[in-house]
């Protein structure tokens, strides 16, 4: 086992990066129908549809990917390290959010697949290689692993109602098929 994740510490951390955003998007296709799992579980659901969700879901991915090619693209993994790793602690919190969810509604929580398979594990590997490496300091890693706490206690607190992010996501997502419709 230790030379298997020696091997594969070995492979460039920018490579890595991309891979964690490929996984993301996968995670975030897992999530395609997630619409009706939100309506049977929570009371406050804003009037969301199909095509809001799928285009905030559309949209997440095109942030990821962007946020990821700017952290990338001057070929430093040190700066890509600091660029990026927030937004990887960003998907950490919600990839917990699912296993919280699956725990209590007792259902698939659409994602929780990849969120135990995959998101969490690298994204945690990724945490270890970056101060390995020395591409950020421990501190750093750190205080990210701190700021998914309270996302994970407000999450807890809301039981069945939503928090007041995945609301906003809910509502940006309303906002984007509108005004692709309008487009249409």
């Amino acid at each position: 086992m230790k030379d298997f994740l020696t091997a594969m510490a070995q492979i460039d951390f920018l490579v890595w990066l991309w891979v964690f955003v490929f996984v993301f998007a996968v995670h975030e296709v897992e999530e395609w129908n997630i619409l009706k799992w939100y309506q049977r579980n929570y009371v406050d659901l804003p009037p969301s549809t199909n095509k809001a969700t799928r285009a905030w879901i559309v949209f997440v991915i095109l942030v990821g990917s962007v946020w990821c090619a700017v952290a990338t693209l001057p070929g430093d993994p040190v700066i890509a390290a600091y660029v990026l790793l927030p937004a990887i602690a960003i998907v950490m919190q919600n990839a917990i959010q699912h296993v919280y969810w699956q725990y209590y509604f007792k259902q698939y929580a659409p994602g929780i697949i990849t969120a135990i398979l995959c998101l969490i594990p690298l994204g945690i590997f990724l945490f270890i290689i970056a101060v390995w490496h020395k591409l950020v300091p421990i501190w750093y890693v750190g205080i990210l692993s701190l700021l998914i706490i309270p996302g994970l206690v407000q999450t807890v607190k809301a039981k069945n109602r939503m928090t007041p992010q995945i609301r906003a996501i809910h509502n940006l997502g309303i906002k984007l098929a509108e005004l692709l419709e309008r487009f249409a």
